[in-house]
């Protein structure tokens, strides 16, 4: 037995591991795979397991037969996995079953990608501690279950439908990242509230596959559980009335940033 660990900010930012236990050595090989997915969905079955980055989970029907592409994170995947996944066959439908989202969610760090640093975490603003408000959301809606770290952003969101992205989920590295325009006094508890929940449902939920077989993150099951928040749609209203205020200080951070960056990167004058 091995661990992982992941990351969670503590005591005002300071960082801590979390041991996740798991068994290294995976459960399937191919073949058993193929045969334990075959046997629960109860038809023909062509298994090919892959190192799709984008795609973990797609298939069609071909020459009477099932032609399914898994990442090969499933040779990790415990029985109820597998017999999720053979329901989804069954149904030929290819959304995929909440235990199936859980499993690929918390599976990530088995996809292969370019090695990124965890960056560093600051959850203390001037006006909000984010784990404060992080720890109260997910007592509240998550019965205390996730364990991601969140932070501050550096302020650079890009731009969506001229407005800004105000919160990220990073499923790689795990972390959320806020945008330090909501750090102002201005700004009511519950729209930062709406915005962590939404990026902690990301966390919770995963994406699914869609039709073509892109992994879709917004889905209506994201939907349905995104509008359980109480304050959704007062959130909504206050994100449309405040919106170029918030536009004009997240120019003006940027412009501020960008001034300190360059006056520290000037050589000093002996």
């Amino acid at each position: 037995m091995l661990f992982a660990a992941s990351m969670r900010s503590n005591d005002r930012g300071r960082q801590t591991q979390l041991p996740i236990l798991f068994d290294e050595a995976p459960l399937w090989d191919n073949a058993s795979l193929e045969a334990a997915l075959a046997r629960e969905a109860e038809q023909r079955l062509e298994l090919t397991l892959t190192e799709n980055r984008s795609v973990l989970l797609s298939f069609c029907k071909k020459a009477g037969a099932v032609q399914l592409r898994l990442h090969r994170m499933f040779l990790h995947a415990p029985m109820d996995v597998v017999r999720s996944v053979a329901r989804g066959l069954r149904r030929r439908t290819r959304r995929g079953d909440a235990g199936v989202r859980r499993f690929m969610n918390e599976n990530l760090f088995r996809v292969k990608r370019v090695p990124r640093r965890m960056p560093e975490v600051t959850a203390r603003g001037q006006v909000y501690d984010l784990l404060e408000v992080y720890d109260r959301v997910n007592a509240r809606f998550f019965a205390g279950s996730l364990r991601v770290p969140v932070t501050w952003g550096r302020g650079s969101g890009r731009a969506r439908r001229g407005g800004l992205t105000f919160g990220s989920y990073d499923p790689v590295l795990a972390l959320i990242r806020i945008h330090p325009v909501l750090d102002r006094a201005e700004v009511p508890l519950y729209f930062l509230e709406s915005v962590l929940y939404h990026e902690m449902l990301h966390h919770h939920l995963g994406g699914v596959p869609d039709k073509s077989g892109r992994t879709v993150y917004h889905s209506r099951a994201f939907r349905e559980a995104e509008a359980l928040y109480p304050r959704h749609q007062d959130a909504l209203h206050w994100e449309k009335e405040n919106l170029r205020s918030l536009l004009r200080a997240s120019q003006a951070l940027l412009k501020r940033r960008r001034s300190e960056a360059r006056a520290a990167s000037r050589p000093r004058r002996h």
